[in-house]
C-alpha cells in the first residue's frame, strides 16, 4: 500500500499516525458506544458515537482527502473496500450488543 498510494499522493507517514491514533480512539470509543448500547445510556451514546464514527473514518478520509485524482478503477475499489470493512464493523458491533443484552437477560 505504500508504494502504490504514494504515488497518488498520499503521504505514507502521516496516514500511519493518523491510522495509530484514530485505531486507540476508535478502540475505546467503539467500547464505550457499546457499553452504552446495552445499559441505554443514551447520553453516554451521544457523546461517543460521533468520536467513534470519526476516528473509524479518518484514515479512509485522510486517504481520499489527499490523494489527488484517482483512476476509476482505483476510486471503486477503494470504496468498495470501505463500504465491505464498514458493513463488517457495523455487523460486529451490532452482534456484541445483542449478545452483552442477552447475558444480562440471562443473568437477570
Amino acid at each position: 500500500m505504500w508504494q502504490f498510494l504514494s504515488k497518488y499522493g498520499v503521504n505514507t507517514a502521516i496516514y500511519l499516525g493518523i491510522e495509530l491514533c484514530s485505531s486507540a480512539m476508535y478502540g475505546i470509543s467503539s467500547a464505550r458506544v457499546i457499553g452504552s448500547f446495552v445499559d441505554a445510556q443514551w447520553r453516554m451514546l451521544r457523546r461517543w458515537a460521533p468520536i467513534a464514527l470519526l476516528a473509524y473514518a479518518a484514515p479512509d478520509a485522510y486517504v481520499f482527502a489527499s490523494a489527488g485524482r484517482l483512476p476509476g478503477s482505483l476510486l471503486r475499489v477503494l470504496l468498495s473496500i470501505v463500504f465491505v470493512t464498514a458493513t463488517f464493523t457495523s455487523i460486529g458491533m451490532w452482534l456484541q450488543i445483542r449478545g452483552k443484552r442477552r447475558e444480562r437477560v440471562q443473568v437477570n
